[in-house]
């Protein structure tokens, strides 16, 4: 089940590089049990987290409206148990200040059942992109 699993992430990465939040979506369990980036405190628009299938592309909108991608890369994949793991690399600007990052510690971790995603956590400094987006603390 794990390469399957690897093989839906992958699916769902590809999804997300198209623009495709449909194409991500056909894969989000209507049992989803949490959905967001991991934050004590939500300083920048895509930093929610969200328990319900429907509130899922507030999180796409979110980001795409912020930033402008040159670089989006998932890699290292992993997987154990009903999780896959994966680490991506990006190059960013904000769209409202032209702020340019370039990211590459960014984890994120989907959990599975019955071939679906039920938890998507993502993992960044937070601090560090708060304060590039200039979000007061």
């Amino acid at each position: 089940m794990s390469d399957a699993n690897i093989a839906i992430v992958k699916d769902i990465y590809a999804a997300y590089v198209r623009g495709d939040v449909n194409g991500i979506m056909q894969h989000i369990s209507d049992e989803l049990e949490h959905f967001g980036i991991v934050s004590d405190r939500n300083l920048v628009p895509w930093h929610i987290q969200v328990a319900k299938k429907q509130d899922v592309p507030k999180f796409f909108q979110a980001v795409a409206q912020a930033n402008d991608f040159t670089r989006f890369e998932p890699r290292d994949f992993a997987a154990g148990g009903a999780y896959v793991y994966c680490t991506i690399s990006f190059d960013s600007t904000f769209r409202h200040n032209g702020k340019k990052l370039a990211v590459d510690n960014v984890m994120h971790r989907f959990k599975f059942k019955n071939g679906k995603v039920v938890e998507w956590r993502g993992s960044e400094d937070t601090a560090m992109i708060a304060a590039a987006y200039g979000a007061a603390g």
